[in-house]
C-alpha cells in the first residue's frame, strides 16, 4: 500500500512501543479473581495460538527501511529492538492484541477515572506505536485489532469484551 509510505516514523513512539511487556504482565496481577484470570490467560494464550499458526501459514515481512534516529536514549531502544525482534511474523501484529486487551483490564479493574482515562490512552498509543515506528504495516495494525475482537467473541466475558469502554460500565441507560 503505498499510502502507508505517507506514515511519518516517529521515534518517540518506541516510548510506549516499549513498554508493552511491563503493560501486559501487570494485568496478571490485577485481576481480582481467578475467574478473571482465567479468561485473562484464555484470551492470551488464544491470542498466541492464532497468531503463530498465521505467521507460519502467511509469513510476512515489514519492508519500509527506518530512518536514522538522532536521540540517543532513543536510538538505543531502537538498537536492542533491532537486536531481539525479527522483521518476519508481522501479521496479525501481537503488540496492537495485547495492547487492546491489557486496556480492556486496566479499564475494568482500576477504579480511578483518570488512572482509566490513562491506561486507556497508553494502550491505544501502544497499539499505534507499531505504525509509527515503522514495524508493523497497516494491515498487521487491522489483523491484530480483528484477532483481539474475534479473541472477545470466543471468550466473552459476562458483561462483555468492550463494556468498560460505554458509559455505566456496559448498562443499557435505560436498567437505571
Amino acid at each position: 500500500m503505498d499510502w502507508e509510505r505517507n506514515i511519518p516514523f516517529l521515534p518517540i513512539f518506541m516510548l510506549p512501543y516499549m513498554t508493552s511487556q511491563v503493560f501486559f504482565l501487570a494485568t496478571i496481577f490485577l485481576e481480582k479473581n481467578e475467574s478473571n484470570l482465567k479468561l485473562l490467560i484464555k484470551r492470551a494464550a488464544f491470542l498466541i495460538a492464532v497468531s503463530t499458526a498465521l505467521f507460519v501459514i502467511f509469513p510476512m515481512k515489514f519492508y519500509f527501511p527506518k530512518p536514522e534516529v538522532d536521540n540517543q536514549i532513543l536510538k538505543s531502544f531502537f538498537y536492542i529492538l533491532g537486536k531481539i525482534d525479527s522483521s518476519f511474523n508481522q501479521c496479525p501484529s501481537l503488540h496492537v492484541s495485547f495492547a487492546f486487551l491489557s486496556a480492556e483490564v486496566y479499564c475494568r479493574e482500576v477504579k480511578s477515572k483518570f488512572l482509566k482515562s490513562f491506561f486507556g490512552i497508553w494502550g491505544l498509543l501502544l497499539a499505534i506505536s507499531v505504525l509509527f515506528v515503522y514495524q508493523h504495516h497497516f494491515i498487521d495494525f487491522v489483523g491484530g485489532t480483528l484477532i483481539f475482537l474475534i479473541t472477545c467473541i470466543i471468550f466473552p466475558r459476562k458483561k462483555g469484551c468492550l463494556s468498560v469502554l460505554l458509559p455505566n460500565d456496559g448498562k443499557s441507560y435505560n436498567n437505571r
